[in-house]
């Protein structure tokens, strides 16, 4: 009986390490098929490596306050849809996303509609802000999740810390003021030489869809249709994109689900 017993706890306990996830594996090697992308991701590891070496260090307080300037400057630029079923939509959306955060930073996240026509949407300081023609383009809650995702992740891999840290310690080092506000808010929402960082963002981000429950192949599929906007593709004019091309960022999602999800997206 003991022994029926010892047998039973033992099926349990191996059974449950066979049910857990474990921690998903990012390969970037989707990238550079071609070569094209290996330049601006070599110096955007040497200087990401130079930056937590040499670089001033950047708290979460800072980044909020610049969130809160990026903001501030929003307001002055386009409308904010602050009632409505569009923005209800997006903050459920980030709600459910955000309680399914790994080990979050700390960030207080909050997301905004902004009425324009540019296909956009960007993020500091836990501020994501998405645009009509973005919301517009998705075609499902699940789109609109990965999309989110995305922007979450720029701030939990401290992306938008590391733009942050880059003029901070210029003007540290060189004595140099931000100047006008909108050359530094430029400068801190985009990540040049170093599409992997977009690519790592497009694939936690997917993570976390999916933990959330949304559809997964989503992003894909999001991808896909996005990359019909760019038209075709150059290889030359590929290297100097801080953003991978869409139809990259496609197959990268599609692989990292199959390899850690074992997940078949339909192309």
């Amino acid at each position: 009986m003991k022994e029926l017993f010892f047998l039973i706890i033992l099926f349990a306990v191996v059974n449950s390490f066979a049910q857990t996830k474990t921690e998903s594996k990012y390969d970037f090697s989707c990238l550079d098929s071609d070569g094209s992308s290996i330049v601006t991701n070599v110096f955007g590891d040497l200087e990401k490596d130079m930056l937590n070496n040499y670089g001033l260090a950047v708290s979460i307080e800072e980044e909020e306050k610049i969130g809160e300037i990026v903001f501030k400057e929003c307001e002055k630029e386009f409308k904010f849809f602050k009632l409505g079923k569009e923005i209800e939509n997006l903050k459920s959306i980030l709600k459910k996303l955000a309680k399914n955060i790994d080990k979050p930073k700390g960030f207080k996240y909050e997301i905004f509609l902004l009425d324009t026509t540019m296909l956009n949407a960007f993020t500091a300081g836990g501020k994501i802000f998405f645009t009509t023609e973005m919301y517009r383009f998705c075609k499902s809650n699940d789109e609109i999740a990965a999309i989110i995702g995305h922007e979450i992740y720029h701030n939990e891999l401290g992306h938008i810390s590391d733009q942050i840290k880059r003029e901070k310690t210029a003007n540290s080092f060189f004595g140099e003021q931000i100047g006008s506000i909108s050359s530094f808010l430029g400068k801190i929402l985009t990540t040049p030489f170093n599409q992997k960082n977009e690519a790592h963002c497009d694939l936690t981000g997917t993570d976390l869809i999916n933990k959330a429950g949304f559809k997964p192949c989503s992003t894909v599929i999001l991808w896909n249709r996005m990359k019909e906007n760019e038209g075709q593709y150059n290889e030359i004019e590929f290297i100097f994109n801080s953003h991978p091309y869409s139809g990259k960022r496609a197959v990268c999602t599609s692989e990292h689900l199959k390899i850690n999800y074992s997940i078949i997206c339909e192309e």
